[in-house]
């Protein structure tokens, strides 16, 4: 499988950075950078990787993604990024996040795969 450096996170329901932040605690050993105004969150992993976690809109034109996303109920979108040779330690950071929020990740690519749910 070829890991893409390029996800979206979609969840059924209404949230921001600040409810991914709370997901972690000072004992998960993750860095976390929070700039809640623009919507952005940083999570830093092991040798200076991160997750980065951003809030963001479906574009009016991309039908493709709307319509993906009203199958799925989908209410909030983030874009999340990481170098896909990070792929094993942010799944678990993905995983995380899924067990406590919800939703699922996709990657942002045309066909929405692979899917992580």
């Amino acid at each position: 499988m070829k890991v893409p450096g390029d996800w979206l996170y979609m969840t059924p329901q209404e949230i921001g950075v600040r409810q991914i932040y709370e997901v972690f605690g000072e004992q998960d050993g993750y860095e976390l950078e929070i700039w809640e105004d623009a919507g952005v969150l940083e999570i830093g992993m092991s040798d200076g990787a991160s997750v980065d976690i951003e809030t963001a809109q479906i574009h009016p034109k991309d039908e493709l993604t709307a319509s993906f996303a009203a199958e799925h109920q989908v209410k909030t979108v983030f874009l999340v990024t990481f170098k896909p040779e990070t792929y094993e330690e942010a799944k678990k950071v993905m995983r995380r996040i899924m067990d406590k929020t919800g939703g699922f990740f996709c990657g942002d690519t045309e066909d929405f795969t692979p899917m992580f749910a």
